[in-house]
């Protein structure tokens, strides 16, 4: 998911690998070595934070850019390139968001603790003021960015209507300009975007409390970056202990992460094991028939493909098939991810298909993900409001 800031947040499982300059050239071991997403909105903190770490070891920071919004690039990105892009240049990638109620990173990465804490808030203008969303009066229509988190609450909050734009920018103008009563967005997009940032006089920021909100901001290395990943980890516990680290994040971060998880971490968190398959006796359901995902599959390759690669691998949209996809972790169900497709897909006009293809391409995506098919066919009402857990099962 690329966040833009953020396709769930897009930017989690997407970025490129189009990378600056060197800033400095020095030996291993001399300079806190970093690669910051210049299309973070949220990178000005990042910058700040490293620069802080080496401060505090007594060093230099080589910062590398990277571009990570695709922009130019119609392949989009391959979330394996992360190796590449930590092995080459430099020992940790800063700024990637995991979603807090699981964790999931890039196969083959391993992620620091948590050194700060985001997430999607809610944004209305003053005189409007609502800190939720049930607190928004009927028929408010929402602006929403596509391919991100919140697009799951409306089915949850029918007293708001999705407005869909392509990017956060966008979300926001939405509410500037009065289109839209409110938005859901990424703080670190409300903060680089709306008029004054977080002391817009004009506007309010609530923190969302719904599924899938809160992230974690973590520095991804592989097996190489390991001792720089330890030696960061313990400037950030110095730098919380001292104060430092909540000004350092200010305005873009809610807070720091957990000082205690930032306190024990001593050593950097080993890989995430690999899901689990379900266990025995927990048979999945069958919520749709072959002939259905036989449809999908070719509705799947006329209206997806080009996005998200033709056996779902991903492209410049993230993949649909796999344990990165749909880990037990992740606490996705089929409701879930069926509205974001519904609402969403194709990307260039959202929810413009018939609902009989909607359906068709998700019993496609249950059947590619381990699903079984049966003899009663998938409905789309049945579809957008099944609660069955969404866990791939394969090699």
């Amino acid at each position: 998911m690329r966040m833009n800031i953020a396709r769930l947040s897009r930017r989690a499982l997407a970025c490129a690998v189009a990378v600056g300059a060197v800033l400095a050239a020095r030996p291993a071991g001399a300079t806190v070595s970093v690669c910051i997403d210049s299309s973070n909105p949220a990178h000005a903190m990042d910058r700040r934070v490293v620069q802080a770490v080496a401060r505090q070891q007594g060093t230099d920071a080589a910062i590398y850019t990277f571009d990570g919004s695709g922009a130019g690039d119609d392949d989009g990105f391959d979330v394996r390139k992360f190796s590449t892009l930590a092995a080459s240049r430099c020992a940790l990638v800063l700024g990637f968001p995991v979603d807090a109620t699981h964790g999931a990173v890039p196969e083959g990465m391993r992620a620091t603790a948590p050194y700060a804490r985001m997430g999607f808030v809610l944004v209305t203008p003053r005189g409007h003021e609502a800190e939720t969303l049930a607190a928004l009066p009927n028929g408010t229509d929402v602006a929403v960015t596509y391919l991100t988190a919140p697009n799951l609450y409306f089915v949850k909050h029918p007293n708001v209507h999705a407005d869909i734009y392509p990017t956060d920018a966008q979300t926001i103008a939405s509410v500037v300009h009065r289109t839209d009563r409110a938005a859901m967005v990424w703080r670190a997009s409300a903060v680089a975007y709306l008029p004054g940032g977080e002391k817009a006089r004009d506007y309010c920021m609530h923190a969302l409390s719904e599924p899938h909100a809160d992230w974690d901001v973590v520095a991804l290395y592989g097996p190489q970056g390991a001792a720089a990943a330890a030696s960061f980890q313990k400037s950030i516990a110095a730098l919380r202990r001292s104060g430092q680290l909540a000004a350092l994040l200010r305005p873009y971060a809610m807070s720091p992460a957990n000082p205690i998880v930032l306190a024990a971490a001593e050593a950097p968190a080993a890989p995430a094991a690999a899901p689990a398959t379900p266990a025995a006796g927990g048979a999945k359901p069958a919520l749709f028939t072959a002939a259905q995902a036989d449809a999908g599959k070719k509705a799947y390759a006329d209206n997806c493909a080009q996005c998200h690669g033709d056996n779902l691998e991903g492209m410049a949209g993230p993949a649909l098939k796999g344990k990165n996809f749909a880990s037990p972790k992740a606490n996705f169900h089929v409701g879930d991810v069926f509205t974001i497709v519904s609402q969403n897909m194709p990307a260039t006009q959202p929810a413009s298909l018939p609902h009989d293809v909607y359906v068709n391409i998700m019993a496609f995506l249950l059947q590619q993900n381990g699903m079984p098919a049966g003899s009663a066919e998938l409905t789309f009402d049945g579809a957008k409001s099944s609660t069955v857990p969404l866990v791939y099962s394969g090699d």
